[in-house]
C-alpha cells in the first residue's frame, strides 16, 4: 500500500489545514479523472503545457467542499511537517510527513485517483490539478524532483502512477476544480507550469 492510499489524499493534513483555516477566518487535501488535462495533452500546442499531476483533497471533517476549496486557495498544498503535525512512527521514518503526494496522468495514475474518489465519495473529494515547471520525474541523467510512491517507500520511478514531492506546493501552481476556471486571466501560464498571476487567489477571498 502506498502513502497515497494510506492517507487517502493526505486526509490528516486536510484536517489540520481546516483547523488552521478556521483560526484565520477562511485547510488542505489526492489525481482523478484527467478533467481537461487529457484533452490538452492531445492538442496541437501541447509542447507549451507542463505535465499534469493530481492531488485529491478529502473532506474528512464534513466541513463541506466549499470550505475545503477555500482552504486550498488560502494555503496551497502543505506537508504534515509544515503544519507541525505528527504522523505515525512508520510514516515519519519513510519521510511521508515531508512530502505532498499526487498521481500522474497515466492509466495507473488515473485509476489510483478514481479509486480514492470512489472510496470516499465524490461529495467528499476535490481534485486539485498541479502544473509546475520544477516538477520532474527521475530519468537517465537526472534524479528529478519527484519520488515514486512505492509500497516499500519513496524513491525512484513510480510503478503505480503515485508520486511524492518534498516540500509544500504553492497555490499559484494549482487548479482547484470547482473554483478555478479556464477562462480566468493567466490560465495559459498555469498550463505551461508558470503558475497563476500574483493576486489570483484574492479573487476567491473577495468572493
Amino acid at each position: 500500500m502506498t502513502a497515497l492510499q494510506q492517507s487517502a489524499g493526505n486526509a490528516a493534513v486536510a484536517r489540520a489545514l481546516q483547523r488552521q483555516t478556521q483560526n484565520v477566518g477562511h485547510g488542505q487535501s489526492a489525481s482523478a479523472r484527467p478533467a481537461f488535462g487529457a484533452s490538452l495533452q492531445r492538442s496541437p500546442d501541447r509542447e507549451q503545457h507542463s505535465p499534469e499531476y493530481t492531488h485529491v483533497a478529502v473532506d474528512k471533517q464534513g466541513a463541506g467542499l466549499d470550505q475545503l476549496r477555500l482552504s486550498l486557495n488560502t494555503n496551497g498544498l502543505k506537508t504534515a511537517a509544515s503544519l507541525d503535525m505528527k504522523l505515525s512512527e512508520g510514516s515519519e521514518k519513510m519521510g511521508h510527513h515531508q512530502h505532498v503526494f499526487m498521481w500522474d496522468a497515466t492509466v495507473k495514475g488515473i485509476k489510483g485517483v478514481s479509486g480514492i474518489v470512489r472510496g470516499v465519495g465524490s461529495e467528499s473529494a476535490v481534485n486539485v490539478k498541479i502544473r509546475m515547471l520544477d516538477l520532474s520525474e527521475p530519468g537517465l541523467f537526472s534524479q528529478g524532483t519527484l519520488k515514486g510512491d512505492q509500497p516499500t517507500g519513496l524513491g525512484g520511478r513510480s510503478t503505480n502512477g503515485a508520486w511524492a514531492h518534498e516540500g509544500d506546493i504553492p497555490r499559484k501552481y494549482l487548479f482547484i476544480e470547482g473554483l478555478d476556471q479556464p477562462d480566468q486571466p493567466g490560465f495559459k501560464d498555469w498550463l505551461a507550469g508558470k503558475g497563476w498571476p500574483d493576486g489570483h487567489a484574492e479573487l476567491f477571498k473577495r468572493a
